[in-house]
């Protein structure tokens, strides 16, 4: 099922958005700089799975984050899309103070349309 996902690009493409360095990547995951920079780059095709949880704790984000993407998504509208896209770009912690305005105000608008 994942075996044609570019796992190096995915990490990039998260390091990258969160401001991290590939050096900063490799030492809040407990590995070499040079290896990171070869998953990267797609030098690496293998990766063991405390690696990659290693990986993806330093990223703040789940193993099902980085291997589903947008395959957890397909059936939203593309504005339900943009939303989710967003908050897996947020850290946790503003992610569930967003969450935590958003969900009531979506709440309310939803009983105010089921009542008319």
């Amino acid at each position: 099922m994942y075996q044609n996902i570019n796992i190096g690009n995915r990490i990039r493409n998260y390091r990258i958005k969160k401001k991290m360095t590939q050096e900063k990547l490799a030492e809040y995951s407990d590995l070499s700089v040079n290896f990171i920079s070869k998953l990267e780059r797609g030098q690496k095709k293998n990766i063991s799975i405390n690696k990659l949880l290693n990986i993806c704790n330093a990223l703040n984000i789940t193993v099902s984050e980085l291997l589903d993407d947008d395959l957890n998504i397909n059936g939203l509208s593309t504005s339900t899309k943009e939303l989710v896209k967003i908050l897996r770009t947020l850290n946790s912690k503003d992610s569930d103070k967003i969450s935590a305005i958003l969900i009531p105000l979506v709440k309310q608008y939803k009983n105010l349309i089921d009542d008319k």
